[in-house]
């Protein structure tokens, strides 16, 4: 059996920035002599109910412009918005991790989360939908998501099994289209989006919250009730470091491209495909992307982060430069979203273990939220440039090739980084006494 699911302790290295307690403490059984891999269970099930938020508006999109009449642009209005609040909500979720724990952010996520699908099944024009699921949904994707989530597991596993740990539970977000699509499209078709997205508000009420309740374990309880802090001021260094800025800028392409995800259903039918087509695209992009995802993370292991990382950029460039051709056929459609879209959770997984690595478990919370921001100003961007794009030529196509030369650029700055890079991104600030 691989190591990652052995159930032995691990014990934390002595670094003071990769420590979650004194060196002569070793991390002890979690309450209730819950083991790292079944919190890494548990979590990857809460994170795959959760992952609604940020993957499911391709399908609530058409419904939502045919019952309205608004044009492309505005009913993307509401998913730009949620993109925002991700954003701006990340670092603030980060930093309350960071100083209190995951567990209470990832609770208060789920109930906050529940509430806008319930009031997204209730809304009757567009301010209503910007509330519910652009502010409320929106902002707790940074509670309850991949970012809280990233931190939890990070810190159960030390740099050896890290990669392929965080990929276990990055998979989750790809693998809610392959398994909730078809129950989404089922109860649009069949009912309307209002029912879908009060179903949504259920599942994660009923299901979602009890898991973590039990699952969302922080494994650094004794330094949390000493209740230490770090200062904001305290992530300037590591802001002025090159590679830091480069896997930012890399993070900001991988938002643009979310644009993929976001328009996936409507992308399909612009290249002349039927609804059945598109609602198949969206779990084959599930499907892929969990199975790519464990893929980056073992290789991030072996290989090495920055190649890996850099290597998916590669791959989604090229794909999404062959998705602005002629498709002729719907096989051809779905390679296309393996090649183009499936990468994407592999590449936020390798980023996310970088960022984690760069600067230690203090401030980890609050750098991958500030990543987060670049990352959803680009999610936010792309999404509405895309749509009008589309509303100002009737195709994506040319749209898709700009976004292709970004995603090329953006493996080429982060191909090179390895381990040394962020092993001096740390000493930095630990030289300043930080």
């Amino acid at each position: 059996m691989p190591e990652i699911w052995s159930s032995r302790e691990i014990r934390l290295p002595s670094s003071s920035r990769d420590s979650l307690r004194p060196a002569a403490h070793p991390l002890e059984r979690l309450p209730g002599e819950m083991s790292r891999n079944t919190v890494l269970a548990l979590s990857t099930i809460v994170l795959l109910l959760t992952s609604v938020a940020s993957v499911s508006f391709s399908l609530f999109l058409p419904p939502i412009e045919a019952e309205f009449h608004w044009s492309r642009v505005l009913a993307t209005l509401p998913y730009t918005v949620a993109m925002i609040a991700w954003g701006v909500g990340s670092p603030v979720f980060g930093k309350v991790a960071d100083d209190f724990g995951a567990r209470r952010v990832i609770l208060g996520g789920i109930l906050i989360m529940a509430a806008g699908f319930f009031g997204m099944g209730l809304s009757q024009n567009l301010w209503q939908l910007l509330l519910t699921f652009g502010l409320l949904v929106g902002a707790t994707i940074g509670a309850c998501g991949l970012t809280i989530m990233t931190l939890l597991i990070s810190k159960h596993f030390d740099t050896a099994l890290r990669g392929r740990a965080v990929s276990v539970v990055q998979a989750a977000t790809p693998l809610n289209p392959l398994l909730f699509a078809p129950v989404l499209f089922f109860l649009i078709t069949t009912f309307s989006w209002r029912v879908a997205a009060m179903a949504t508000g259920a599942m994660l009420l009923l299901v979602a919250f009890p898991l973590a309740w039990f699952g969302a374990r922080d494994p650094d309880t004794a330094r949390l009730a000493l209740r230490s802090r770090v200062t904001w001021s305290a992530c300037l260094p590591y802001l002025r470091n090159r590679s830091i800025i480069y896997l930012f800028l890399a993070r900001f392409s991988c938002g643009v491209a979310f644009f993929q995800i976001a328009h996936l259903v409507v992308l399909a039918y612009s290249k002349g495909f039927e609804p059945i087509t598109a609602a198949i695209g969206v779990s084959v992009f599930g499907g892929s992307s969990a199975l790519l995802s464990l893929l980056a993370g073992w290789m991030s292991d072996r290989y090495g982060r920055g190649r890996v990382l850099g290597l998916t950029y590669f791959v989604r460039g090229i794909g999404t430069l062959a998705m602005a051709l002629p498709i002729p056929n719907e096989w051809v459609f779905y390679l296309l979203v393996i090649v183009a879209v499936g990468p994407t959770f592999g590449t936020v997984t390798v980023n996310n273990v970088m960022f984690f690595e760069a600067v230690g478990p203090r401030l980890a919370g609050v750098i991958l939220g500030l990543s987060f921001i670049v990352h959803q100003i680009g999610s936010a961007g792309g999404p509405l440039l895309g749509s009008i794009a589309f509303d100002m030529t009737g195709t994506y196509d040319g749209f898709m090739v700009a976004l292709g030369a970004i995603l090329l650029a953006s493996g080429a700055i982060t191909y090179n980084i390895d381990g040394r890079d962020l092993a001096a991104v740390q000493a930095a600030p630990s030289r300043a006494g930080i």
